[in-house]
This record gives structure tokens, sequence and C-alpha cells, in this order.
């Protein structure tokens, strides 16, 4: 596979596909991805605009839109979310769709999908142990799969609405948000009322609840460099300041509400090894008031700035949308919205990646789809 990822790599330079030769990013030629990265491109529901994926080629600096339409010849979906590498196998969260691709992670050609059916419906996200995949479903499970098999083997109920989620030893960690409950309809007539963070215990695929609102509250996303694990949970969005609860992040150091810390303001976060790297972006706020650091994830200290952006025009983020690291490299890569003379972001208009070194050191803008929302690094195998 080697051999021949790097013989067609050579066609497709010496062709002079408009992919290889483009590293402004408007290419649209299937090519293969050996070390790099995918976006998945939310699209937006409201312009009508569908999902899709981009592809950053470390080696060649080539980008590709609509990365896997050209790879397939049909469209991706509604609402793509989140994509995993397992073993030999990529496995992308299509929400709208309701439907799992399971691709070639360098060529992105499609293997098989799994079509979820029954009361766990709608994937959401993803995170992988011993050799099994899990799945968030908004309707409120996490799914297993068997990669090799390309099917569901199981699901356990979890709270409302679960979104992110991430192992934690022997066990997930799934932040159930309550999302579909933004009007404070929930039993307690509260919005996000029932919201929880559910733990999964792996062995007996059970759940308990983490669900105080003074700690938990509206949980979103969960990171974990596999001991450590934060959940940083949105607040409830309003812009104004008499009711505004702003977004924060929290480690979890047990599975009882005693045991839950709040530490820092955040909005998107990302972790590797003893660093967790937090973006506090809150809506409505300016540009100005964006703040980017980096924390000791055992101290809970700030350690720093997570990349200059004062060096150039391309190395700002405008308004950001996630924060990756490369666990093989170090690279930070950045998601951002482009915002107009406003300020305000412009969902329905293309977003870009920025990529910083390990030392926050800017490299390289890469233009993306609508609605960048995630990436997934791949390496060639050694």
């Amino acid at each position: 596979m080697k051999k021949i990822a790097y013989f067609l790599l050579s066609v497709c330079l010496a062709a002079g596909f408009t992919a290889c030769d483009d590293e402004n990013g408007n290419g649209s030629e299937a090519t293969e991805t050996l070390s790099g990265f995918y976006t998945i491109d939310g699209g937006n529901k409201s312009g009508k605009i569908p999902a899709e994926m981009t592809a950053y080629n470390f080696e060649t600096g080539v980008s590709t839109l609509n990365a896997f339409e050209a790879a397939n010849g049909i469209g991706f979906g509604d609402n793509g979310q989140q994509a995993i590498i397992c073993g030999d196998k990529m496995f992308i969260a299509m929400y709208g769709s309701n439907l799992i691709w399971v691709v070639e992670p360098e060529t992105l050609k499609i293997i098989s999908s799994i079509k979820p059916d029954g009361d766990a419906t709608l994937p959401r996200a993803f995170a992988q142990k011993d050799g099994k995949l899990y799945c968030t479903m908004y309707t409120g499970y996490v799914s297993e799969i068997d990669p090799s098999a390309m099917k569901i083997t199981r699901s356990v109920k979890v709270g409302p609405n679960p979104d992110q989620l991430a192992v934690w030893g022997n066990k997930l960690v799934v932040a159930c948000s309550d999302g579909q409950n933004s009007s404070g309809n929930a039993t307690n007539g509260v919005k996000y009322g029932n919201c929880c963070v559910s733990i999964v215990d792996l062995a007996t695929f059970t759940e308990t609840k983490i669900s105080d609102l003074d700690v938990i509250y509206n949980p979103t996303d969960v990171v974990s460099n596999g001991t450590d694990v934060f959940v940083n949970c949105k607040g409830n969005y309003d812009k104004d300041d008499n009711t505004l609860i702003r977004s924060y992040v929290v480690k979890l150091n047990g599975t009882d509400v005693k045991d839950v810390q709040k530490f820092c303001y955040g909005t998107n976060m990302a972790i590797n090894g003893k660093t967790l790297y937090v973006i506090y972006a809150q809506s409505g706020k300016p540009a100005s008031e964006i703040t980017y650091k980096k924390y000791n994830v055992d101290t809970l200290q700030e350690i720093g700035q997570i990349a200059n952006q004062s060096s150039s025009e391309d190395a700002k983020i405008s308004y950001p949308n996630g924060v990756f690291v490369d666990p093989a490299s170090g690279n930070i890569v950045m998601l951002s919205y482009i915002v107009d003379a406003n300020g305000t972001a412009q969902y329905r208009q293309p977003t870009y990646a920025n990529i910083y070194d390990g030392n926050g050191t800017f490299q390289k803008r890469v233009e993306c789809g609508v609605g960048a929302r995630y990436v997934t690094f791949v390496h060639k195998a050694k």
C-alpha cells in the first residue's frame, strides 16, 4: 500500500491535477492523504448547504475541498459531525443523514456504511477502546460498534442528547447536553435542565449520572488523555449579561458531583499529554476578549498561550470554532469562521484552518468548506 500510495502521488504531481497544483485549497480531484488531516465541514442547515470534507496533506502542502465527493462521486450528506480512524478504517458520523460512513483513511473511498435504527439513532461523536468503537446517538444512547464487522453490537441509554464522549480508564464519559430542550420544558422547568454527564462502565455497559446543575450545565464536549478528563459546559448562550451563564470547563476527579472541579471559562478545548488547550470565545463577545490559553492538567495552572497570532494577518483567528492537537507532531490546528465588518461570524461562508507548530508559531492557513467543526489527523504507516 505504501509503494502504491507514493506511486499514485507521483502520478498526480506529474499529471498536474488541480488538487496537486493548487496549494490554496481550490482543488477537487481525488487525492491520497498520506500524512495530514481532514476537516469535517458540517455545512449550514438553514442555508441548505450540505456537509463536505476538506483534506490537507502535510508532505505536499496541498489541500482539497469536497474531498469525499471527489473520491466517491457522490455527495457527503447532511450535518457531518466527527471522524475517527480505527485500525484500517475511518468512521464518519453524519447526524443529519443518520448514517456512519466507513471509508479508507488515506483515500476516502467508501468501504461500507452503517445505518443506525431503532431507538438509538442520529450519530454524533466517537471514542475507541480495546478494539471497540463507541458512538453517541443524539436520541439518548451510546452504541458500541464492532469495527471489523462494521455493525452496531449493543447500545446503552444515557442522558438526553449526548454529544462528545471520551475514554477515562475503563469508563466512557459522555456529555449529555439536553440540547433539544432550549425552551425550558425539562421536568424542573429549566432550560437544558435534564442535562448531565453520563459515566458508562465498559465492563458492564451500564450508566451512572452526574447531574447537579451547579457544576454541570449544558455539557457538550469531553476530552481525556486516558487518566485526566475535562468537560466543557456551554452555559445558556444568552447575550444578556444579567442572565448569561458563561461557558466553563470542569475537571472530573471521580464519579460523584463532589469530585467535579470548575476552574476556567472556555468554549473549545483539546488535550495532549499533560497539557489542556482552552479557547474562550463567549457568544456575543468581541474578538478582543477571546483568549487562547494552555493549562497543566495536574495543577490547573495557566502555562502559556496556545499560539502567537500577532506575526501576520493570516495567523489570526477571526472567530474560533475548535482547537485540535496532532499527537504525532504536536502541531496545533485551530478552526475559524470568517467575520463581517461588524465582527459577526458568517456561518454560511467558507471557514479556514490555521496550522501552528507545537510552540504556537504560525505555519499555514488552509481554506475549508462551510461550517468546519472537527479535525481528524492521519499518518502513513512507518
